[in-house]
């Protein structure tokens, strides 16, 4: 161990005087022996600047056997990771066998002796850490067998308290799986099927939770709650899934099947690929809501009112994308209500854009019409753009406001309106001159995509932008 080291660690991360750091020169040449001896890793670490983590000032381990496969000297060992370390530290009394986690992930057991100097004070931390990790996977064994009779038992009552029969409920077929999803037991029926799929026993083996689409217990619990039908090998089954409860926590679930090819196979086929849809929709909803919530961190770093009006109405355009998908992931068909679009995309917008001491009234009038999906996500940006000019530019400094958003259908045509009872434009609005952003997006989307046109205009005290453009149904647009 090199002394030059420890002290030059000391220096550059520590508090601790020459004397002190001395002590801890001293004590690193001896950890060799004691590593070998104990057959463990053996390390000095020391208090950084900030009080709260350490860093590593010297490390042994017994010849061809350590933890780390490569040298930790210099690295910090924050307080979250090694919790009896930040106990000797901060109390100074020696901690036993206490669990964490290494710097390079492996489960450990530490035992931490505090390293004081002449007037007792505590100047470092001599540690000894211990791999865990087949030591935890015996514990998890021996868990799993002891719980085996508990669950067997409270699967049979929850069976009995809802009325089933034990026949009905083992059905043709019957898996049961531990909470890791390996089958811990299979009847005939199940047996057979499995090794139709995969071709191998099933006993001892993983249940591919991908067979419902789900990744986890909770989610195959959540859809396999009631009978649900799948088509497997050209066959069509009825799978459910009941949990077991151990300690009152989920430790596996036991999932039954029952033949039923002879229903209906064509409205199964139907009702899959509408699930895969919506499922799409839905994970396109929650993408675009983790990128709208990556966005407003980025807003609060940010001490410029003009940056953060920008990074707000790019939020409002993902949110008022994120809310067709979230429709579409609600439903089965391929359109959706116009109506309840502009009614979720200006409730959005009132919690966001009104000031405390604003009164707006606002309104959605008209039919309801039915949209296709082609033109959805485009017009949900045209009426977040038309809906943030009016909160921005019309009833921004009124104390009371009104804002009303009218849409109708004539001759195979929509048209959309959005006024309000703000100030008249100081300019006259001009699709050439005008560079806002906003309606720069208007008129590419009406114009490109739904192929139709807009209008700014003052109409009986109220501006007001109209938009038309085709209706266009779900046949069309495939």
């Amino acid at each position: 161990m090199n002394c030059e080291t420890v002290k030059r660690l000391c220096i550059e991360y520590t508090n601790l005087n020459e004397v002190d750091i001395e002590v801890l020169e001293t004590l690193a040449l001896q950890i060799p022996y004691t590593a070998e001896i104990t057959g463990t890793d053996i390390f000095i670490d020391a208090l950084s600047k900030d009080g709260v983590d350490a860093v590593v000032l010297a490390w042994a381990c017994p010849k061809n056997r350590s933890l780390y496969g490569h040298s930790v000297v210099g690295e910090l060992a924050f307080a979250t990771s090694e919790p009896a370390v930040y106990r000797t530290f901060q109390t100074g009394k020696t901690s036993r066998n206490v669990r964490g986690v290494s710097q390079e992930g492996i489960p450990i057991e530490q035992t931490v002796v505090a390293i004081r100097n002449a007037s007792d004070d505590v100047i470092g931390a001599l540690i000894m850490e211990k791999d865990i990790s087949e030591e935890l996977r015996q514990e998890e064994q021996v868990e799993l067998l002891t719980q085996t009779a508990e669950r067997l038992s409270n699967t049979l009552m929850y069976l009995s308290t809802t009325g089933s029969q034990f026949e009905d409920w083992v059905g043709n077929g019957l898996f049961v799986l531990n909470k890791n999803t390996r089958i811990t037991y299979v009847n005939k029926k199940a047996a057979q099927i499995y090794q139709d799929i995969n071709g191998f026993e099933a006993s001892g083996n993983d249940f591919h939770l991908s067979v419902f689409n789900c990744a986890t217990l909770d989610e195959v619990l959540i859809i396999l709650k009631d009978p649900v039908e799948f088509c497997i090998l050209g066959k069509n089954y009825f799978f459910q899934a009941y949990p077991l409860v151990t300690y009152g926590e989920l430790s596996g679930c036991v999932i039954s099947f029952r033949d039923i090819t002879d229903l209906r196979k064509k409205e199964q086929e139907l009702h899959a690929q509408n699930t895969v849809i919506r499922e799409i929709h839905h994970r396109v909803k929650n993408n675009l809501q983790n990128v709208a919530a990556l966005l407003r961190l980025q807003v609060r770093r940010s001490n410029s009112d003009l940056v953060k009006a920008e990074f707000t109405a790019s939020i409002n355009r993902i949110i008022s994308i994120a809310m067709v998908h979230d429709v579409f992931s609600c439903q089965n068909s391929d359109s959706i209500d116009l109506w309840e679009l502009c009614q979720r995309i200006l409730n959005g917008l009132l919690e966001s854009s009104v000031l405390p001491e604003q009164s707006i009234e606002t309104h959605v009038d008209g039919q309801q019409l039915l949209l296709p999906s082609s033109q959805a996500v485009p017009l949900a940006l045209v009426i977040n753009e038309l809906l943030t000019n009016s909160f921005k530019h019309g009833v921004r400094f009124l104390e009371k406001g009104v804002i009303t958003l009218a849409i109708s259908e004539t001759k195979e045509k929509i048209q959309l309106s959005v006024r309000d009872n703000g100030p008249e434009p100081l300019v006259p609005f001009d699709q050439v001159q005008q560079r806002r952003l906003g309606l720069q997006i208007v008129d590419s989307l009406i114009g490109e995509q739904l192929g139709g046109e807009f209008q700014m205009g003052r109409i009986e005290g109220m501006t007001c932008v109209t938009v038309s453009f085709p209706k266009h149904n779900s046949e069309e647009q495939s």
